[in-house]
């Protein structure tokens, strides 16, 4: 004759297994949260960067528009001495933070860019007949430029060559989350033939 034994243990969980499990589903689900956390976070701050590297590159891309656009470039602005080349080559030639230029791009017109030591931002000015107008800032304040050169070869009328600017550029990047990144922009813009 076989015996049965009344089970007398009821199915379910004991309080001890709840709390374990909880434990680590709460581990879980905060380890889940951080890491959605960090990565918004990170988005964040990539998009606010973006922003400012945005407006970096609008200036570089106006500033070759302009140039690859443009006649009687000058090396280091609208004053220079009568018989002294315009050009400042690369290497060998002085860098300078400052160039003119008379643009035909959608008008009729002499631009001028400088690099604002002051500011640490790159400006622009317009003489459209009457005289130069005032320096605007073509970069963000969020932008320190700490460097612009510009480099330009084939600028006189008598050596034969195709006009030639190079743009060096570098400083330091701050978005509106405090996060800064350092840039340095390097370009070579051959003047567009006008024959």
């Amino acid at each position: 004759m076989v015996k049965i034994f009344p089970n007398n243990k009821k199915d379910g969980f004991t309080l001890v297994e709840l709390l374990v499990a909880l434990t680590l589903f709460t581990f879980v689900v905060l380890a889940a949260v951080s890491s959605l956390y960090a990565v918004n976070n990170a988005s964040r701050k990539v998009n606010a960067m973006r922003g400012v590297l945005d407006n970096l590159n609008f200036a570089m891309e106006s500033m070759s528009r302009t140039i690859r656009t443009s006649d009687n470039i000058i090396c280091g602005g609208t004053v220079n001495p009568p018989g002294v080349t315009h050009n400042c080559a690369f290497p060998t030639g002085p860098a300078t933070s400052r160039i003119s230029m008379h643009s035909t791009l959608a008008g009729d017109y002499d631009v001028e860019y400088r690099l604002n030591t002051t500011a640490h931002q790159v400006e622009k000015r317009v003489d459209e007949g009457s005289g130069y107008g005032n320096w605007l800032a073509l970069t963000s304040p969020e932008i320190n430029v700490q460097a612009l050169y510009f480099y330009v070869s084939g600028a006189d009328s008598y050596d034969g060559k195709q006009p030639g600017v190079i743009i060096m550029m570098q400083g330091i990047a701050t978005a509106s989350t405090g996060d800064t990144t350092p840039f340095a922009l390097h370009t070579f813009i051959s003047q567009r033939a006008t024959e």
